[in-house]
């Protein structure tokens, strides 16, 4: 193996250097040089604890830096029905009623799964590259240059540096993959099935650099899916561990999708069968709002 010689290290440096001078640009002094309007369509899954550190100056950031793109928000439930009640109030009179028309809110009064969220964002997205982020991130403007020189009609599934907290997926995938996985009931493993699902699809999954996008990796006190299952891995939920292994078994013949987070390859137990989104219950939408659970 080849050790990186002094132009590679100098290489590296040069491009940190570029990136750190382009974070400190005023947002103020980002104008759009390209109509993004068709585009792509962002979405930001996010729920009751988050909202006031993260979620909020997240949404504002991204609606400054994006007005042409729609945006897609899914709330998630909460267990404490009265505290969920005040939150989704307290959203709907901040950001709801001073959205753009081009904004979608859909809030839960139930927890329910994060793919439950996921493919909601994708009904909304409506055939356009869908570009999904996580909620506990902080994002510098030149995220919208970025976005500019991004080739939107050749991406079929990609990660952002490297992780599922944001990562762009097409309907082209969607075609050849299917949906979500319905029955995961909490968060984790999702992003290894839908790994090992495009494997055997043959879609190949990409990661790209964005060094625009920084995750602040929140750690929740308390989950929307505290009543639904404990807790694994730290922070996934015991639920969606064993959703994903009976969907999934180790192959100890080394065939199948390698899955890094297990460090073993996997195939499936039962023969796998492609979910289209019309098999989704439609989502009631009035004037940006839907609310699934009432």
């Amino acid at each position: 193996m080849t050790k990186p010689n002094f132009n590679f290290y100098l290489h590296q440096f040069s491009l940190a250097a570029v990136h750190a001078a382009k974070r400190l640009v005023p947002a103020l002094l980002m104008p759009h040089r390209l109509d993004l309007d068709g585009k792509f369509v962002i979405g930001i899954t996010t729920y009751i604890e988050r909202y006031e550190k993260y979620f909020k100056p997240l949404y504002q950031s991204l609606s400054f830096l994006f007005p042409d793109v729609p945006i897609v928000v899914t709330v998630n439930g909460f267990p404490d029905s009265l505290k969920q009640h005040h939150y989704l109030a307290r959203i709907q009179s901040e950001l709801c009623d001073h959205a753009p028309s081009h904004h979608t809110f859909v809030l839960h009064d139930l927890p329910c799964g994060l793919t439950t969220l996921w493919n909601e964002m994708l009904q909304v997205s409506e055939n356009r590259p869908l570009w999904i982020l996580n909620d506990d991130l902080r994002v510098d403007p030149w995220l919208r240059r970025w976005a500019e020189k991004f080739d939107w009609s050749n991406v079929q599934l990609t990660l952002l540096n490297d992780t599922w907290s944001h990562f762009i997926i097409a309907p082209e995938a969607i075609a050849k993959v299917g949906i979500f996985e319905s029955s995961f009931l909490g968060i984790g493993f999702e992003d290894m099935d839908y790994t090992a699902r495009s494997g055997f699809a043959g879609v190949a999954i990409g990661n790209i650099l964005c060094p625009y996008l920084h995750h602040c990796n929140h750690q929740p006190k308390t989950t929307s899916f505290d009543d639904v299952s404990g807790r694994t891995w730290g922070k996934y939920t015991s639920a969606n561990e064993e959703c994903f292994f009976r969907l999934w078994c180790r192959s100890s013949d080394g065939q199948g999708v390698y899955i890094k987070q297990i460090h073993d390859y996997v195939k499936p137990v039962h023969p796998l069968s492609i979910v289209s989104l019309s098999s989704l219950k439609p989502l009631q939408i009035r004037q940006g709002l839907s609310f699934p659970d009432r």
